[in-house]
C-alpha cells in the first residue's frame, strides 16, 4: 500500500532529521529502533480499531516515539505503540483502560490520541477513516470547558510531512534565548506557505 510505505520513508526522514538536530527520538545512519511485538500493535488496534496507516506508523516507529521543541505550543511528542494506553489518560479517562470521561467530559470514544504538545492533544477521528485506511488528525486546547477539534492534518502521512517542514524552518531559526518569541515575518510565511502546498486545509493551525 502506497500510504503504508510513505509513512514508512518519512518515520526514516524525520528520525534523520531529529538526530541532526539533536532531539529526542533521532536515529544516526545505520540504527534502527528497538522493535516492538506485531501481537501488541494488533492488540491496540482491537481495543481503538486503528487504521492499517496507523498501525504501520507504530510498527515503524518500534519502542520509542519521538519528540518537537519546540512544538506549536511548547513540544510536540509523538507517541510509540507502548505509550498509547497512558496516553489517553486525562482524555478518555482517568486511568489506562477508561472510558469514563467519553460522554460527560465530551470527548468522543472515536477519538485516540497519538501524540500532545503540554497537554493539548493531536488524535486520530477514527470514525473518518477512509476505506484505504487513511484517518485525519485534530487537535484540541485543554482547559476550554470543551474539546474543540481543529485539523491539525488531512491524514497520517500529512501530519508527519507538517512535521518534517516544522523542524526544518521553526526548529533551527527559533530564538534559544527566548523560545517563546514567534518566528520572523519571512520565515512565518514561509512556513505558512509550505504547509498550505501540503495540506491546505490544515495550514491554520500551524501558523506561529
Amino acid at each position: 500500500m502506497a500510504q503504508i510505505t510513505a509513512i514508512i520513508e518519512l518515520v526514516g526522514q524525520l528520525r534523520a532529521e531529529l538526530a541532526a538536530q539533536e532531539q529526542e527520538g533521532g536515529l544516526r545512519p545505520g540504527e534502527a529502533p528497538e522493535p516492538v511485538a506485531p501481537a501488541a500493535v494488533q492488540e491496540l488496534a482491537r481495543r481503538y480499531t486503528l487504521p492499517p496507516t496507523y498501525q504501520a506508523l507504530l510498527l515503524t516507529l518500534g519502542q520509542r516515539g519521538f519528540s518537537i521543541a519546540p512544538g506549536p505550543f511548547q513540544r510536540i511528542a509523538v507517541y510509540a505503540a507502548p505509550e498509547l494506553e497512558a496516553a489517553q489518560v486525562g482524555y478518555r479517562g482517568a486511568r489506562p483502560g477508561d472510558d469514563s470521561f467519553v460522554v460527560p467530559h465530551g470527548w468522543r470514544k472515536s477519538w485516540v490520541v497519538i501524540a500532545a504538545d503540554a497537554g493539548d492533544p493531536y488524535f486520530l477521528d477514527i470514525a473518518r477513516a477512509t476505506p484505504e485506511g487513511e484517518c485525519p488528525v485534530y487537535a484540541a486546547e485543554q482547559g476550554t470547558g470543551t474539546w474543540e477539534p481543529h485539523l491539525a492534518a488531512s491524514s497520517i502521512a500529512q501530519f508527519l510531512r507538517i512535521l518534517k517542514v516544522w523542524l526544518k524552518i521553526v526548529v533551527p531559526h527559533q530564538d534559544h534565548q527566548n523560545p517563546a518569541e514567534p518566528l520572523d515575518d519571512a520565515h512565518a510565511r514561509r512556513l505558512r506557505a509550505e504547509i498550505a502546498a501540503i495540506d491546505p486545509a490544515a495550514a491554520d493551525h500551524w501558523s506561529v
